[in-house]
């Protein structure tokens, strides 16, 4: 195998699991997290929840063994995109509040540029 193409699949397999460990975990904790406020003072629907968590877990899955990998890596875009609207809003916030915020969309804006990555090298 040559060298691009190990990193390329050491990369799917990298990124696929992080979202395969942050779904598992999600749902071992829904009882805790079955009903988030969002950053606009509402609560999300537990079946909303559900589905943004099995999102993770499908879409790491796929993007993980390579099983419509591209299919796999839009469904994580979509999942971060939503996430990120949702609960990381930082035009919401002020001052240092506002830091986290920023911070976690950086990093999904990131990770949605992987993503994009990755439906661009499964064609």
């Amino acid at each position: 195998m040559a060298t691009a193409a190990f990193l390329i699949l050491t990369g799917r397999v990298i990124f696929g699991l992080f979202f395969v460990i942050a779904g598992i975990r999600n749902f071992l904790h829904f009882g805790e997290r079955k009903m988030p406020d969002t950053n606009y003072g509402w609560k999300l629907a537990s079946p909303v929840t559900a589905l943004g968590f099995a999102s993770q877990l499908l879409g790491g899955v796929s993007v993980m063994f390579g099983i419509y990998p591209a299919w796999g890596a839009a469904l994580l875009i979509l999942f971060l995109i939503c996430a990120t609207s949702l609960f990381h809003n930082f035009m919401l916030f002020e001052g240092e509040e506002r830091q986290p915020h920023l911070y976690f969309t950086l990093v999904n804006i990131a990770l949605c540029g992987y993503g994009l990555m990755i439906i661009g090298l499964s064609h």
